[in-house]
């Protein structure tokens, strides 16, 4: 019998140049994003590129139109390019091409030589991503019971003829290997409808907001739950609360801050586990890295820069080179009127609030985020030493189990070296009022002052050391602790532990028992039973009760004569 031979077939790459496309130009040093839109307009292009050094950049039509909504058509176009594209030779493989795509390149320019001849974008079909399945990682990763409850939210969903995906920070801590605390919950279709119908099976309380098509769903028989209709969002001038149109999941995913937070998973019955993946988010987090979606995404809500830093932080990713030319962008473009001071209270909060929070702040200033709070802001090497300054300070206070509002004292560490006027302005761009700003706005201008009158005032007797200090709020003692040196930091923290703690060891009852009449005397005799303890000329309830005989004896004596 003949053996047959086995045929082999040669692998034909069809190289960049055969996937690219010519509608490109390059974009005019000085050209504006007016210009850039007339040009692509006035050639049928799809892309402008541009180039600095050794970076290329591209220009998308895209991008320069939310430029132009934003009132920014007069700013030079470069700054909304996305730099760092990729540029491959034109036999470069289709592999090669792919990888960049799938590592979230805006576009794989393509040269011949020294000339770019084209672009492969990742809208072509031939280089989509492949699907991607988490279901393993889920049934490896999460509690039975929450698995269970995603696959009914899923059902649930499918029932109410809608579609329901696990999305945002929950995909991207699956992704990493931890659990999140919360789970948000993206629909196609009525969310609110979803959102009843679950209350109504699992019980708890569901507060709805009509206008934005969300709704909170806790205290029932699982975590937490945010439901939201999936959305696009239009942002009218940077910093301003975005309108907000029903969209698709995929429009949902790219409108979101950063790639690591675009991430979904379908949780109907059928693809149940499969991951959605349009921006690459689970390759930047691979390579640990934060990437905005676009150029602008600083500028349309300034506090994602808040945001940036405090995954920094927590998550250990990096922001990437596109992303840190955005920071710089939205500060040069700050303030930001439309920016409510609420907003940036709640960031800053969020931000502050960890054990890691006053390195997160000084990221923060050497970014020069804060003159976002106002624009004569500078972040100083002395304000830098006082926000490192506070972490040592917060690690005592937690150690000696004092508790403290986090945000108030990073502020104090912030604008403690800043002129009065400038931590004024930063205070109420925060929208702070009342008692809040009147303890730090004192806090701020006496906590020189009093460091060094503790700090002289260190070899007093107790009693008249923790006469200065009682009474001051946590903000006025902290203020002169950053403020002050070693002496006066000792004075503070010797009152919180003991001298703000010291109590006779007599009460009200024995000084009645005593003769002692009741009233401002009462507390008068107590407050110096507690005096005369604290500079040790008492020890035992004993010698306080032959000092309050002595007392009252001739004040009952006078009171008795008449």
């Amino acid at each position: 019998m003949m053996a047959l031979e086995r045929a082999t077939y040669p692998q034909v790459d069809p190289g960049a140049a055969a996937l690219m496309h010519r509608a490109l130009a390059p974009c005019p040093g000085r050209a504006t994003v007016r210009d850039a839109l007339r040009l692509l307009r006035r050639r049928r292009l799809r892309l402008l590129v541009a180039r600095e050094r050794n970076l290329a950049g591209v220009l998308l039509p895209g991008d320069l139109s939310r430029a132009r909504a934003l009132g920014l058509g007069g700013r030079p176009a470069r700054d909304v390019a996305r730099w760092g594209s990729p540029v491959v030779a034109a036999r470069a493989s289709e592999v090669a091409v792919r990888r960049h795509l799938l590592e979230g390149a805006p576009a794989v320019l393509v040269r011949e030589g020294r000339r770019i001849l084209g672009a492969v974008e990742p809208s072509i079909a031939a280089v989509g991503p492949p699907a991607i399945s988490l279901l393993p990682r889920l049934e490896r990763l999460l509690p039975r019971a929450t698995l269970d409850l995603l696959r009914r939210i899923g059902a649930s969903a499918e029932a109410l003829g809608a579609r329901a995906y696990a999305v945002g920070g929950f995909v991207r801590d699956l992704l990493l290997g931890r659990q999140a605390a919360e789970l948000d919950i993206a629909v196609e279709g009525d969310a609110l409808a979803l959102a009843r119908r679950l209350a109504g099976e699992w019980g708890g309380s569901l507060v709805i907001h009509r206008t934005f098509g969300t709704a909170t769903l806790e205290g029932g028989v699982g975590p937490r739950l945010d439901i939201a209709t999936t959305r696009r969002e239009r942002y009218g001038t940077p910093g301003c609360l975005p309108e907000v149109f029903p969209a698709s999941i995929e429009d949902d995913l790219v409108r979101r801050d950063f790639s690591v937070n675009a991430l979904a998973v379908v949780l109907a019955p059928r693809g149940f586990g499969d991951l959605l993946d349009p921006c690459r988010g689970a390759s930047d987090l691979a390579r640990r890295r934060l990437r905005i979606l676009h150029p602008l995404s600083f500028v349309e809500d300034p506090t994602r820069i808040f945001r940036a830093v405090r995954y920094q932080s927590r998550l250990g990713l990096t922001l990437d080179r596109g992303s840190r030319r955005g920071v710089r962008l939205a500060i040069e473009l700050a303030l930001y009127p439309a920016l409510s001071g609420q907003r940036l209270r709640a960031e800053l909060e969020l931000i502050v609030a960890p054990p890691e929070g006053p390195l997160s702040l000084i990221a923060l200033g050497r970014l020069g985020a804060f003159k976002i709070l106002d624009a004569e802001y500078r972040f100083s090497l002395l304000a830098a030493r006082r926000l490192e300054d506070l972490g040592r300070l917060r690690d005592w206070l937690r150690r000696h189990a004092i508790a403290s509002d986090a945000l108030p004292l990073g502020l104090l560490a912030l604008l403690g070296s800043s002129p009065p006027a400038i931590a004024q302005r930063c205070l109420k761009r925060l929208a702070l009022s009342g008692e809040p700003l009147t303890r730090l706005t004192a806090a701020l201008r006496d906590g020189p002052a009093f460091a060094l009158r503790l700090a002289r005032e260190r070899t007093a007797p107790a009693s008249v050391r923790a006469s200065l200090m009682r009474g001051r709020h946590l903000e006025r003692l902290a203020g002169a602790w950053l403020a002050g040196g070693a002496a006066a930091r000792g004075q503070v923290e010797w009152f919180l532990v003991e001298g703000r703690t010291a109590q006779a060891l007599l009460g009200g009852d024995d000084l009645l028992a005593l003769g002692a009449a009741r009233g401002p005397r009462m507390r008068e005799l107590l407050d110096r039973l507690r005096d005369c303890r604290l500079d040790g000329l008492t020890t035992t309830r004993e010698e306080e009760l032959a000092l309050a005989r002595q007392w009252i004896a001739p004040a009952a004596r006078a009171q008795a004569a008449p």
